[in-house]
């Protein structure tokens, strides 16, 4: 399994109360690999699938050890590397909600990066929907060598709040030149593009709508159904960060072993209650 994007440096910090502006409180602060790409491929070493991470990553020395952790978990680390390492600052409130604050730092993938290695042997090639925004003629070679190597595509899309400031029909015709044969999504971001509903004739045969504790949503050409969500044990939930990206890591496991969508999406469910019972996007070692 491939997922193709850039590598992001994510600083938790752990609050002990609710923030209040001009307050002080002490943090616990984690640093970790985050970014879609790392998240995914980091939980799908977890279940044992073999996974690859290609894209950008900064020359810097925090991307250097970034990048060693990552292969240390067993994860194939395929990038090019230049500028600086984008930061996420994530404020982890004490009810699990977190709050992003991110540094693009400085680089990005180009077109010309893209190279057909890096979906040799692919099962599937997984997009980040956040680096459609940032670098679409790359996510769009990506899209492209994949579908010449005959390797399914599966998006996950940016936060509701980035496609509306993009232009939610602007965002459609991204997705939808990338020719997907999965869709994930949340339920907001599905609201603002039109994916709540009868799907529009842009979308993919797949659609995934997973809504925290709330059933997750499957819909097809065919017509909707719900997957129920076991509920976490009491006190189990920590951090909400990286539970999207264990869903998806989860269901790519299930679809790659020829599971159907229900157990697959099941197991997505089990992935991210894991990766909510951590600080941070990554899965225990």
């Amino acid at each position: 399994m491939v997922a193709v994007g850039k590598l992001v440096a994510d600083q938790l910090l752990e609050l002990s109360e609710p923030l209040v502006a001009g307050g002080q409180q002490r943090v616990v602060r984690t640093t970790t690999a985050g970014g879609a790409p790392a998240n995914v491929t980091a939980n799908l070493a977890r279940l044992g699938v073999p996974s690859r991470i290609a894209g950008w990553a900064g020359a810097d020395p925090l991307a250097d050890g970034l990048l060693a952790g990552l292969a240390g978990r067993g994860v194939e680390v395929a990038v090019v590397r230049r500028g600086r390492a984008p930061l996420s600052t994530v404020l982890v409130h004490p009810d699990g909600e977190r709050t992003l604050l991110t540094d693009r730092g400085e680089g990005g993938l180009e077109p010309a990066d893209v190279r057909v290695s890096w979906v040799a042997g692919a099962a599937v090639v997984h997009l980040d929907g956040y680096d459609l925004l940032r670098s679409p003629d790359a996510v769009r070679a990506a899209a492209t060598s994949a579908r010449d190597a005959g390797v399914p595509v599966s998006v996950d899309v940016a936060a509701a709040s980035r496609i509306e400031r993009s232009g939610a029909a602007a965002y459609v015709d991204l997705l939808a030149g990338l020719r997907p044969d999965l869709l994930c999504c949340n339920a907001a971001e599905a609201t603002v593009l039109g994916l709540d509903g009868d799907l529009p004739a842009w979308a993919p045969g797949l659609v995934l709508v997973h809504a925290g504790a709330r059933p997750t949503r499957v819909a097809t050409p065919a017509g909707a159904w719900q997957v129920p969500v076991a509920p976490l044990p009491e006190g189990r939930l920590r951090d909400t960060t990286g539970c999207g990206d264990a869903f998806v890591a989860g269901v790519l496991a299930g679809w790659r072993a020829g599971a159907s969508v229900p157990s697959a999406v099941r197991t997505g469910h089990a992935t991210a209650a894991v990766v909510a019972g951590v600080v941070g996007g990554q899965p225990p070692s």
